[in-house]
C-alpha cells in the first residue's frame, strides 16, 4: 500500500518531534503493509511556515538515517498547505512541494481550515487548474462545514478536485460525524485516494489497511484497493522535487 499524506519529518509540524519518532513510524508503516511513504509536513504561513527547501532538509535526515541501518522503503516528500493565497506566489515561484502528477497536471496538496470552507476556495482552485494544478483536498470529511453538508462536498467534485479520505476516519478513530461522511463520500464514488495523516504512533498511526477493508465493506475489494494502491501510486510516481 502506498501513504501519500503522512506527517512523519522530524521537528518541522505537529508530526514527528525526532528522528526517533521518525523511524518508529516508518518501521510500523512497513509492518503494516505500506511500501511507499510521501512526508507531507504542514505549510501554515504564521504557525509552520515551512518551504521546500526546510522540508527537503528535514527529509535528508531521515533518508541519511534510513540508510544507516539498512532500512529499505520508498519515500520522498511534498506537503500539505493551508489554504491561503500565499499559494498564488508559491505557484509562480515554482516553491510548491508537489505530491506529484494526476492525468498530465501537477497535485498539490490542499487543507481548508478544520472549521469552515473558506470564502474564495473556488477562484483559488480554478486558478489552479488554469495553471495544470489538479488539487487534491486533504481530509474533507473532516471539515465541519462539509460533514455535515454533502452536497459541499460535491461542488469540490464538480470544481475537479481529487479528495483523500483519512484512514482513521472510516474506522471510527475521530467521531461518528466524520466516519459517516466518509463513508458517503466512498459510497458515492467521490473519494480519490485513503491515507494515513499519520503524526504518532498513538491515535494517529501510519496505517491503511483497517481502513482499505473499511472502504472494502462499502464499494467491494477492486474499488478500495485502487484506493490504497492504484491511485496514490499514479499520484506519486512523479517526484518534482530532488531528494
Amino acid at each position: 500500500m502506498i501513504d501519500i499524506h503522512c506527517h512523519l519529518l522530524p521537528g518541522i509540524d505537529d508530526g514527528a518531534k525526532t528522528i526517533e519518532d521518525s523511524m518508529a513510524m516508518i518501521c510500523h508503516a512497513m509492518k503494516s503493509g505500506i511500501k511507499k511513504i510521501v512526508a507531507t509536513p504542514h505549510i501554515i504561513p504564521g504557525r509552520y511556515n515551512n518551504t521546500r527547501e526546510s522540508i527537503q532538509a528535514a527529509f535528508k535526515k531521515v533518508r541519511t538515517e534510513l540508510d544507516r541501518n539498512n532500512i529499505n522503503i520508498d519515500i520522498s516528500y511534498a506537503a500539505e498547505i493551508r489554504f491561503d493565497y500565499v499559494i498564488l506566489e508559491m505557484v509562480h515561484n515554482d516553491a510548491v512541494p508537489y505530491l506529484g502528477s494526476y492525468e498530465g497536471e501537477r497535485v498539490l496538496l490542499l487543507e481548508f481550515p478544520h472549521t469552515h470552507i473558506p470564502p474564495g476556495h473556488e477562484e483559488l482552485i480554478k486558478w489552479l487548474l488554469s495553471r495544470g494544478v489538479r488539487v487534491l483536498i486533504a481530509h474533507p470529511e473532516r471539515n465541519r462545514s462539509l460533514s455535515k453538508d454533502i452536497d459541499k462536498v460535491s461542488s469540490l467534485i464538480k470544481l475537479g478536485c481529487l479528495l483523500q479520505i483519512t484512514g482513521g476516519s472510516l474506522t471510527g478513530v475521530f467521531n461518528n460525524t466524520f466516519k459517516e461522511c466518509a463513508e458517503e463520500i466512498v459510497r458515492r464514488g467521490w473519494g480519490s485516494v485513503i491515507a494515513s495523516d499519520a503524526h504518532n504512533l498513538h491515535a494517529r498511526c501510519p496505517e491503511l489497511e483497517p481502513a482499505r477493508r473499511a472502504a472494502e465493506k462499502i464499494i467491494g475489494e477492486a474499488a478500495a484497493n485502487k484506493m490504497v494502491f492504484d491511485t496514490p501510486e499514479t499520484i506519486s510516481q512523479t517526484h518534482f522535487q530532488s531528494n
